[in-house]
């Protein structure tokens, strides 16, 4: 090879090499504290950053972010960071499947404006109009100072204050989850908001004919139950209530139960699979959403709500996550619920 041609390969190699670095990697989801780009300003969501951009990652300080190609990423640990290493670690083909439910939670992070229906035209220190006690994993906290505002409330307030003082005075007596759910696992949580008129409640499963497969008394508000034991059957259709123990006339409203089996069962269990091993890190927050999207996707609603519920608690300072699990109780028709969550 004689100079003049050496000179245009080595020409073509460096203009090769800085187009890649010049090419749009990542796009930001997420930050919390400190992120800035070397030489640059702090992230912001929905900018996008280039494999020759560097970044400096702050103590305590969080970042998540989406790959071209549809994986996801998370930044925790403190110091320098090269995004052409990030973007090396994430290059992995990413499948079909996971990809469709990675690019839909990568499109609702960055959609920055915050819905109509969350916003309250003003917020003050006013008096507490109603207080409610929930279930939240297993306990039951008081969710006290819910609803104070000054001035006309959002969409979703609004919906909470209605909500709140109802299960308040006593008038509405409501489960919280399972809601209609289609499930894998055996053992489930119920839990239900208080009510002030019950000193004890029964739990009560009943099969498609309306008969009594399984019925338990308590002074909480939750119950672990393991399905198989309590002669719930995979395949088969079945509902929930809690009645004041006693009379079952009081009583929630009924929600379906269904254990998936055979094809069904396979199905959900083969796409769920796929996903986990395709994200980067499942136990990441931005992992856990995108299983949440794809339970969601396939009627596993409780299990949706599990994997929502520990991302926004792995990443509470993350507000576009809490409106990710917000949304998502509100199409469970959990308004006090989304309220909280998200505020």
């Amino acid at each position: 090879m004689n100079l003049s041609t050496f000179l245009v390969v080595l020409i073509i190699l460096l203009s090769a090499s800085q187009k890649l670095t010049s090419q749009e990697v990542f796009k930001v989801l997420a930050v919390r504290g400190s992120v800035t780009v070397i030489g640059g300003k702090g992230l912001a969501v929905g900018q996008k950053l280039k494999a020759s951009d560097k970044l400096n990652v702050g103590k305590g300080a969080y970042a998540s972010l989406a790959h071209v190609n549809g994986r996801t990423v998370e930044i925790r640990k403190e110091g320098a960071i090269k995004v052409s290493d990030l973007d090396k670690a994430a290059s992995k083909k990413t499948g079909s499947v996971s990809g469709k439910f990675a690019k839909y939670v990568v499109g609702e992070l960055t959609e920055v404006s915050e819905p109509i229906a969350f916003k309250d035209s003003k917020r003050g220190n006013m008096r507490t109009t109603g207080s409610v006690e929930r279930a939240a994993g297993d306990e039951v906290n008081l969710a006290d100072s819910v609803l104070r505002w000054v001035g006309g409330p959002g969409e979703l307030q609004a919906l909470a204050a209605v909500e709140s003082g109802r299960i308040s005075n006593g008038s509405v007596f409501s489960v919280v989850m399972p809601r209609h759910t289609r499930l894998l696992r055996d053992t489930v949580e119920f839990f239900w908001h208080r009510s002030p008129e019950f000193a004890r409640y029964k739990l009560v499963i009943t099969d498609r004919n309306a008969k009594v497969v399984f019925a338990k008394e308590t002074a909480d508000t939750l119950l672990q139950v393991s399905l198989a034991a309590a002669g719930v059957t995979r395949g088969s259709v079945y509902t929930w209530h809690v009645e004041k123990s006693g009379n079952q006339s009081e009583r929630t409203g009924e929600y379906v139960l269904w254990m998936l089996d055979g094809a069904d069962r396979s199905q959900a269990e083969a796409m769920l699979t796929e996903i986990r091993d395709d994200v980067e890190d499942q136990s990441s927050s931005i992992g856990l959403l995108i299983v949440a999207a794809a339970c969601e996707d396939q009627g596993l609603m409780y299990d949706a709500f599990a994997c929502y519920r520990k991302a926004v608690a792995d990443a509470p300072d993350i507000q576009n996550y809490k409106r990710l699990y917000a949304e998502f109780l509100i199409r469970q028709s959990l308004n006090l619920e989304a309220y909280l969550a998200y505020k």
